[in-house]
């Protein structure tokens, strides 16, 4: 078993306001994401697809809860107060997912 950290992203507390930076929040977030990935510490992310109250996932392969609280922290559309992040620690089977920053491969 290895321990891995599952993100629910929530609507945040401004997450109906209309924004005008509402654009450049979600290119910030999307580049987040990229960033998270290519430093090898997001395994899979991606949004819900209902408009529940929950609208993504992350998925974190790092040392610490400290450490995956600090990436949501970080994230543009949470400062913004659009989504917020309930991080939880989350035991898997070893090997059930794709290393962080690595395409996941079909197995045969």
């Amino acid at each position: 078993m290895e321990q891995v950290y599952l993100v629910l992203l929530k609507k945040g507390p401004r997450s109906g306001e209309e924004n005008p930076d509402r654009k450049a929040i979600q290119e910030g977030h999307m580049a987040n994401i990229r960033a998270m990935w290519q430093a090898r510490k997001l395994i899979i992310a991606g949004p819900l697809g209902d408009d529940g109250d929950i609208r993504g996932i992350f998925i974190f392969r790092v040392p610490t809860l400290e450490e995956a609280q600090a990436l949501v922290a970080s994230d543009p559309a949470v400062k913004a107060g659009r989504l917020a992040g309930e991080v939880h620690p989350w035991w898997i089977e070893k090997g059930a997912l794709p290393e962080a920053g690595e395409y996941c491969v079909p197995r045969r």
